[in-house]
């Protein structure tokens, strides 16, 4: 170590090259192995895709259409990322996520180069590229940020143009110094605000406004940024990525795309429950700590470093050590806006993760060296969480051992669990998380002087997971889960008959849509199915469903031709006199 210390301490290019470098192999492995292994996922991911392929095909890049509909759901930016996607790599699950990944892997790069840039110029290369390539890679080594990495969903593309605007604030704040670094901190907020405004909506500016003002409202110092701030080129850039999309589709689709758009998939969902998806005010509490494990263990540990609660800790605090309390509004703030909203999923809180990395960072290694009255306050905490982290491990090491005795018996996937456990993949998820818990332990047992380091057996344990059991789960999940939906999918395609409806019965596959390349009826009963088949004159339907799907929806031996099985699905062709028996048996 000490060596390569001495290597990168001859000069900061070649130190900042070799951790560039070093985070893009990091993000190669977290956010692209396996990248198109699975199939699409129902239910979002098998709409979100559908949409651009069908701009694709179209060529009409301006209104979105899903399952023979205009879909407004959502802005345009992701459907744009992956259709272009589509048109340069062909289309597959692979190309579907690759613009997902990237958008991952910029928010990695670009956190990186933050803490670089505000790295002292008197510090040794090697330290100060070694505390930016951490704080990047607590942010590749997260949970969250790996999933949705992996998924084509609007999410990623939303939290990443937050993340990168966010960013350019904080790089333009703290370089007022650098005409040049203020320019490019203002530029990417202005652009990649209005990237996000086209990637979900108003909400890309709502929140990163409402975090920057709320932390210089606590600094003191909103109405000096704000004169100082080149407020007519950032409006102009903003509104030059914006306003294109929402005027054209405005003027195709008439003032139904605001309504449904501006009120339903904005207003609607902050005000009112959705699709089903409740949750308490501190829903999202326990999915800060999952999405970010096993940093988020240390949060407490910052928060208590940095003394928010006090206001004059906020005013007074030299510039470096105000960076993670920037940080901490960021993770707060947005944590809060969506723990108000109504409507509640997992996802909505990705925006807040490229903060909370930002602040773990920023505690195991520090812009400037903390008072020593806090140094010596924050030991016990320290000891606390790191025992914490190294029992949590052991726990989730037996259970990843113990896991197919645990896992419930799908009658739909009859042969998840025998697969999981004649795989091996239980034990290789074991051992690394093992091996990690005694590396903390050692840690721990050496005294508070080792405490900083905890994050090393945290990274390369989390790292060694990714390299060990992605390659064979990836593939088991989409054999077992997956690939029967698919294959029937594509069977009623190619058995169909000109102008014979596609109903899917039961949980709404949307992938369906995508895989048979034709509209699809969800349905949930014979009577849904004939509601909504109307006066369509085709003697038969096809029906795709699993096996208890089936007998749910009343069909019984011999009121169908069965055209393809895979697993526990089945599709089946059935007469509409028999649906109309059905209805009536119901």
């Amino acid at each position: 170590m000490q060596r390569l210390c001495r290597w990168l301490d001859q000069g900061l290019p070649r130190a900042s090259l070799f951790a560039a470098t070093a985070l893009l192999a990091l993000c190669g492995l977290a956010f692209f192995l396996q990248l198109g292994g699975l199939g699409l996922m129902d239910k979002t991911e098998g709409l979100f895709v559908e949409v651009p392929r069908q701009m694709l095909l179209s060529g009409d890049w301006v209104t979105p259409r899903w399952n023979g509909e205009r879909f407004f759901d959502y802005p345009v930016w992701g459907y744009w990322m992956v259709g272009l996607s589509f048109r340069w790599f062909g289309i597959s699950e692979w190309a579907a996520r690759l613009p997902a990944a990237l958008a991952a892997s910029a928010s990695v790069l670009a956190t990186y180069g933050l803490v670089l840039a505000l790295g002292a110029p008197q510090e040794r290369p090697s330290q100060r590229v070694g505390r930016a390539a951490l704080a990047g890679g607590i942010l590749a080594l997260s949970p969250g940020w790996i999933g949705w990495a992996h998924s084509s969903v609007t999410d990623m593309f939303l939290a990443s143009a937050m993340a990168m605007a966010l960013l350019g604030f904080a790089l333009a704040y703290w370089r007022r110094d650098d005409l040049g670094l203020r320019r490019l901190g203002h530029g990417a907020l202005a652009l990649f605000c209005g990237v996000a405004v086209l990637a979900k909506g108003p909400v890309g500016l709502l929140l990163p406004g409402l975090v920057i003002i709320v932390f210089l409202l606590l600094r003191g110092q909103l109405w000096s940024e704000v004169r100082q701030t080149p407020w007519f080129p950032l409006l102009a850039l903003f509104l030059g990525v914006t306003l294109p999309w929402y005027v054209l589709a405005t003027r195709a689709n008439g003032f139904t795309f605001l309504a449904r758009f501006i009120g339903f998939s904005n207003l609607e969902r902050f005000t009112s429950v959705l699709y089903s998806h409740p949750g308490p005010p501190w829903f999202y509490l326990p999915w800060v700590v999952l999405l970010l494990l096993p940093w988020s263990l240390y949060l407490p540990v910052a928060l208590v470093r940095l003394r928010f609660w006090r206001l004059s800790v906020w005013r007074s605090v030299s510039e470096a050590e105000a960076v993670p309390l920037f940080a901490l509004v960021w993770l707060v703030l947005i944590v809060a806006f969506f723990s108000s909203a109504a409507t509640k999923l997992p996802g909505y809180i990705l925006p807040a993760l490229p903060g909370a990395a930002l602040l773990v960072g920023l505690l195991f290694a520090p812009l400037s060296h903390p008072q020593e009255e806090l140094a010596s306050a924050r030991h016990p905490l320290w000891r606390l969480s790191g025992w914490f982290n190294a029992v949590l491990l052991g726990l989730m090491a037996i259970a990843a051992v113990l896991a197919p005795n645990w896992i419930e018996q799908d009658p739909s996937y009859p042969g998840f669990a025998r697969a999981v456990a004649s795989s091996g993949l239980p034990w290789l998820l074991a051992l690394p998380l093992a091996l990690t818990v005694i590396a903390l332990v050692v840690l721990l047992r050496r005294g508070p002087a080792a405490l900083p380091w905890l994050w090393v057996p945290n990274g390369l344990g989390f790292a060694a997971v990714l390299a060990l059991v992605v390659p064979g789960l990836v593939p088991l999940m989409d054999r077992e889960r997956l690939l029967p939906i698919r294959a029937l999918a594509r069977q009623a395609a190619a058995s169909a008959q000109p102008g014979e409806p596609l109903l899917v019965a039961g949980y709404k596959r949307y992938s369906v849509v995508f895989y048979s390349g034709r509209p699809v009826l969800f349905v949930y009963d014979p009577r849904d199915a004939l509601e909504q088949l109307g006066a369509d004159p085709a003697p038969t339907v096809l029906l795709l469903a699993s096996d208890a799907e089936l007998l749910e929806f009343g069909v019984r031996p011999g009121d169908a031709a069965l055209l393809g099985r895979s697993d526990a699905h089945r599709l089946i062709r059935l007469p509409r006199t028999t649906l109309q028996q059905l209805e009536a048996r119901s």
